[in-house]
């Protein structure tokens, strides 16, 4: 079955273009004052959980057809820190998180942003590794989990709102943080070279 090379591409492309509706249900703003915090969280998370499963859905059609490109290995990682830290900021905006978590993650993303450039400017496109999949993974999990964590608590506690969410969701960044510092070492440790000089 012949398949259109750029679908991989074209789901990046969504993937992103999902970022703007995440938030739109996430934050405050008068097109959803009428909506009801559990009924935003609900929608809120649903697209992100859509978004971040587009990621696997790329990857899977791209290997299966064969059609990996370069481009594709640099707008997918991309997308995905994308859409991860679209969110995360959403979370300090709603005060659900603390600002710290997101300037490790921040530092991180900049770090391999630099690595993959310079190898760039040897002709050369370094992929996502396994820990970068790993760190995504974990990532998209617990987030979905927050989302989860929210709907339900504001569907049990009425009246609850955003602070009431700042424990058990603050948390759960800071797991994502350690995760997405600790897969930078591995990756270091392979593509160093690239900083070197």
């Amino acid at each position: 079955m012949k398949v259109n090379k750029n679908i991989p591409n074209i789901i990046c492309w969504i993937r992103i273009g999902l970022i703007p509706f995440v938030l739109l249900f996430l934050l405050d703003n008068p097109l959803i004052a009428s909506v009801s915090l559990s009924c935003r969280i609900l929608i809120s998370g649903m697209i992100f959980i859509v978004a971040m499963l587009s990621d696997i859905a790329d990857g899977q059609i791209a290997r299966k057809y064969n059609l990996v490109s370069q481009f594709g290995k640099f707008l997918d990682p991309i997308a995905d820190k994308m859409l991860v830290l679209s969110v995360l900021a959403a979370f300090i905006d709603c005060g659900i998180s603390s600002v710290v978590p997101f300037i490790l993650i921040l530092a991180r993303e900049f770090l391999i942003t630099g690595v993959r450039l310079s190898a760039a400017a040897k002709g050369e496109v370094i992929a996502a590794n396994i820990w970068g999949k790993v760190k995504t993974v974990v990532q998209g999990c617990l987030m979905s989990a927050a989302f989860i964590y929210m709907y339900i608590y504001s569907l049990a506690v009425p009246g609850a709102g955003f602070d009431d969410f700042s424990l058990v969701v603050g948390i759960l960044v800071w797991i994502i943080a350690a995760v997405t510092v600790f897969s930078l070492i591995p990756y270091l440790k392979e593509n160093g070279k690239y900083l070197r000089g």
